[in-house]
């Protein structure tokens, strides 16, 4: 009994005389404190505050630590380390399928093959503009405008074409299958909850045109609670959009309804030889509605559904020239899309299958009463549609090994008054392994090693084979990785069949990227320090080009070849409740000619056009209490506007910098925000794109509500 007694008083003397540490538990994709945090020490259990924070009390004896909250993984660390840090980040369940984290530490583990790659979270609906620019304060991205908001927007990866950047919805593939690029002005944002930007090579998302990388768009989930949320606004632009989001569950059914009208005329002038010139047929409306629901029909079995529509009319203007043509700027567009699937969903704890079937429409009229064919107006009819099945499995068999794996098969189908009647079907399997070789060893936090390989038949014939590879060190305050892969893109369906000029004997663009990173994240108190540095090299063979042929006809053949090479960086510093950030990101790219088209090709080495050497862009952001104010700038390089990089020939750079107030306030269960944007702030005139002329200074004003009720949280 006395023995009993000195133990358990030499326990509770050694609990007394304990270290004392303070730390903060944050999710790893938003940064934000996780709420109902429980840390197990031993036999004592500790739990967090509405900040994640959590005061320890740590002995000489403890090891280890297990970190859990409600809808995160669980992680296991020693208690020496935590006592080197001040923050710790979990994993959310709620991920995308095709993230999956073998273990979180300080800093991220590798997703995919590791790259530098960007994730975005959106807790609100987005207008375009929002969309737009969250985008453009990522390193590495060219957005190509035609004009303000509803003009066509495309988007450049690492200076690679619109057409070699993959986009997806859910997974789902959104590039045209004529053009073989994505109109961003297509996107609703409204009802988006996350986006990632793949840079480079991607075993899982490599599909057709990923060879500059892939952009990945998330919808929203459906809340388990009744919440409400609109947003509205108007520019001087005289434009205006509108959005309603509703979240309604209905027993075990969870539903979030979408529906988006903007419109607008986009009246701007610019100045020419001295003289005002009223720009024409930049207007544009645009409606989209959609439906999402999941259902668990067994107890890990769940049935996801989404169903959308949307339609845009929408002028199509020819680049200005002069005050004379345009007035002939009378060309319309008239796009209806649609886009349906269904997934099932089985999870284990360290398992997962999902099996989605989908339906994609696009329908799209062209309309130029000015360009007469056999002495009738120009009216181009085209109809896309494709049809797919993916299959995907996500298996840790033990902590240290992660293997993702799957399937796709796709039937697509075009009809167009130009390309013709055509089809072709595309079958895909990808197999990735994540292996952590080692933890804890040789000063470092881990080793990882990399693999994928990607298969690709096309109409069951033309095989494509994708392997890629990488390595990622890390050490307590640093991560390093290296990888390589090879990519391709299939010919669009115009570039094989459009009459005139399309060639179906065209071989399918490939490339080969290596790429090495550095990132780290540093913690000083309640200040949080974010760094990357990224390398990159890719080069592509075979690429399409347009060029004149002896019928005089504009011929598709495969001549070009292109190296792009360059550097990404991105830093940011904020504070703990990110009242206060500052976030820089610059690029230097080289997109070169490096195959001559020709025999005596001069033109060999020089830089692509219509793509910028450098741009650079930072964020300030701040929030005293209920105001939030954001100042953002941008700076663009200029372009050279054809292969022959004469100086005389060039789109000057430019430098844009826009400023928003808002003020928040609440009624519960109604919260409220209203937001004023000064674009264009210091009223520059400039173009992104030769022709295509920006608007000067303009303000916008935007409301935004939300209601929830009393479970919302």
């Amino acid at each position: 009994m006395n023995k009993v007694l000195y133990f358990f008083i030499a326990a509770q003397l050694v609990w007394a005389n304990a270290h004392v540490k303070r730390v903060q538990i944050r999710d790893l994709w938003t940064g934000k404190p996780i709420e109902n945090v429980k840390i197990q020490v031993g036999s004592h259990s500790f739990y967090g505050d509405a900040q994640g924070s959590i005061q320890l009390r740590l002995s000489m004896n403890d090891s280890l630590i297990t970190i859990s909250a409600p809808n995160y993984f669980s992680d296991t660390i020693s208690a020496q380390q935590i006592q080197k840090q001040s923050i710790v980040y979990l994993v959310p369940i709620a991920q995308t399928s095709f993230i999956t984290v073998v273990r979180p530490r300080l800093l991220e583990s590798p997703l995919s093959i590791p790259s530098h790659r960007s994730i975005l979270i959106f807790t609100r609906p987005l207008n375009l503009i929002d969309l737009t620019q969250q985008l453009q304060m990522q390193s590495g991205i060219f957005l190509k405008n035609y004009g303000p908001a509803g003009s066509l927007q495309t988007i450049s990866l690492r200076g690679m074409a619109a057409e070699q950047t993959q986009v997806l919805l859910d997974g789902i593939p959104l590039n045209n299958l004529q053009l073989g690029s994505t109109d961003l002005s297509l996107l609703a944002g409204s009802d988006l909850g996350s986006l990632e930007v793949y840079r480079g090579s991607n075993a899982i998302l490599g599909g057709s045109g990923a060879i500059g990388g892939t952009l990945h768009l998330q919808t929203k989930m459906p809340a388990d609670h009744l919440r409400l949320q609109l947003n509205s606004g108007w520019s001087s632009l005289r434009n205006q959009f509108a959005t309603a989001q509703i979240d309604l569950p209905i027993s075990r059914l969870k539903n979030v309804l979408t529906f988006h009208h903007g419109n607008g005329v986009n009246h701007y002038t610019l100045k020419q030889n001295g003289q005002s010139v009223t720009l024409k047929d930049r207007d544009f409306r645009h409606n989209f509605v959609s439906w999402k629901s999941t259902m668990p029909i067994l107890n890990r079995l769940l049935l996801v559904i989404r169903l959308s529509h949307q339609k845009k009319m929408a002028g199509a203007p020819k680049p200005f020239t002069n005050a004379v043509g345009e007035q002939a700027n009378q060309a319309r567009l008239n796009i209806d899309n649609n886009l349906m699937y269904g997934t099932l969903c089985w999870q284990q704890k360290n398992n997962q299958y999902t099996l989605t079937a989908y339906v994609r429409n696009d329908w799209m009229v062209y309309h130029d009463p000015i360009l007469k064919l056999a002495d009738q107006p120009l009216h181009s009819l085209h109809f896309n549609q494709e049809k797919g099945l993916q299959g995907r499995f996500h298996y840790s068999p033990r902590p240290q090994l992660l293997i993702k794996s799957g399937m796709e098969y796709v039937k697509q189908f075009i009809s167009s008054s130009e390309a013709g009647q055509h089809g072709r079907s595309r079958l895909a399997f990808y197999l990735l392994t994540d292996w952590r070789v080692f933890e804890e060893r040789f000063s470092l936090q881990a080793f990882h090693l990399n693999s994928g390989l990607r298969l690709e038949k096309i109409n069951a014939q033309t095989a494509v084979w994708l392997p890629s590879a990488g390595i990622t060190l890390q050490w307590p305050l640093i991560q390093f990785y290296f990888s390589s892969g090879k990519n391709f893109r299939l010919p669009g369906f115009n570039d094989l069949y459009w009459v005139p000029g399309g060639n179906p004997h065209l071989k399918p663009e490939k490339s080969l990227n290596m790429e090495a990173g550095l990132r780290n994240r540093l913690t000083f108190g309640s200040i949080v320090v974010k760094n990357e540095l990224a390398l990159f090299q890719n080069v592509v063979n075979n690429q399409i080009r347009w060029l004149p042929a002896e019928s005089g006809y504009w011929l598709a053949q495969n001549i070009a070849g292109v190296k792009s090479r360059g550097l990404e960086s991105e830093f940011s510093v904020s504070d703990v409740q990110n009242k206060l950030r500052f976030n820089f990101q610059y690029s230097y790219i080289q997109t070169l000619k490096n195959r001559p088209e020709y025999s005596d090709d001069a033109s060999v080495g020089n830089q692509l056009p219509n793509v910028p050497r450098e741009h650079l862009a930072f964020l300030l952001h701040w929030k005293p209490g209920p105001f939030t104010l954001n100042f953002n700038f941008q700076h663009t390089s200029f372009q050279y506007l054809d292969f022959s990089n004469d100086p005389n020939r060039i789109l000057p750079s430019y430098s844009v910098a826009n400023c928003s107030f808002g003020y928040n306030f609440s009624f519960k269960p109604i919260s409220w925000q209203l937001k004023v944007t000064v674009e264009n702030l210091f009223n520059k005139h400039y173009s992104i794109l030769q022709g295509y002329p920006m608007p000067g200074r303009y303000f916008s004003v935007q409301l935004y509500v939300q209601f929830k009720n009393k479970g919302g949280n």
